[in-house]
């Protein structure tokens, strides 16, 4: 049962995703040790606001931040390029911001020009700039709005409060691993949900990844 302390802290959130540590470290593919120690602390990778419950842009940072880790760029160049594109943009959210970009084992942000934000803004000019938030529809605001993570599979925070669904509807993949689960076939399974077989192969594709 929801208390009436989470019910207001939860309603501001409508709209914006709602997740749980552990349902966002499912999603990031962290375990949920890792991304807690990310947002909690004295000088974390990403603050997020509420104890218990993270918006739809705290779990694009997180990716981005997973992800900038995985490309071997230092945790210190992480948090200072995060602080750059704070202070430059004026955004609470700098890793769910249309311009951060990644190349090599950098990190940049486009301002008037393409820049080092990980190392204080240097100016760079690289040949290519690797778009790390290629997956990603930014909203007027220029912060993230929808996230692709798989082909097929569509994360919007106005659909089913930000869950993982089928791209373009609101069945959640993991609806259609769990019909999978008890023996279901997978034509039934479109049938009975007015969707494609491949609609249903991809969200099994994407929930057995996860």
């Amino acid at each position: 049962m929801v208390t009436h302390a989470q019910a207001q802290e939860t309603e501001p959130l409508l709209g914006r995703g709602i997740y749980d540590l552990a349902e966002a470290a499912r999603v990031v593919g962290r375990d949920p040790d890792t991304v807690a120690r990310w947002t909690r602390g004295a000088n974390p990778l990403h603050h997020v606001e509420s104890d218990r419950i993270i918006s739809f842009l705290d779990l694009i940072s997180l990716w981005v931040i997973s992800e900038l880790i995985r490309r071997r760029v230092p945790q210190g160049q992480i948090r200072a390029g995060g602080e750059y594109v704070a202070k430059h943009v004026g955004t609470d959210y700098p890793f769910a911001h249309e311009r951060l970009a990644t190349v090599g084992a950098a990190f940049f942000s486009k301002f008037d020009e393409w820049v080092d934000v990980g190392r204080g803004g240097q100016r760079s000019f690289p040949a290519m700039i690797g778009e790390l938030l290629s997956p990603i529809e930014f909203g007027p605001d220029l912060h993230a709005s929808i996230w692709r993570p798989a082909k097929g599979v569509w994360l919007n925070p106005n659909v089913q409060a930000g869950a993982p669904c089928i791209d373009g509807t609101r069945v959640p993949t993991r609806v259609i691993a769990d019909l999978e689960a008890v023996g279901d076939h997978i034509e039934d399974i479109a049938d009975d949900l007015r969707l494609n077989v491949a609609q249903v192969r991809d969200a099994l594709q994407y929930e057995l990844a996860a």
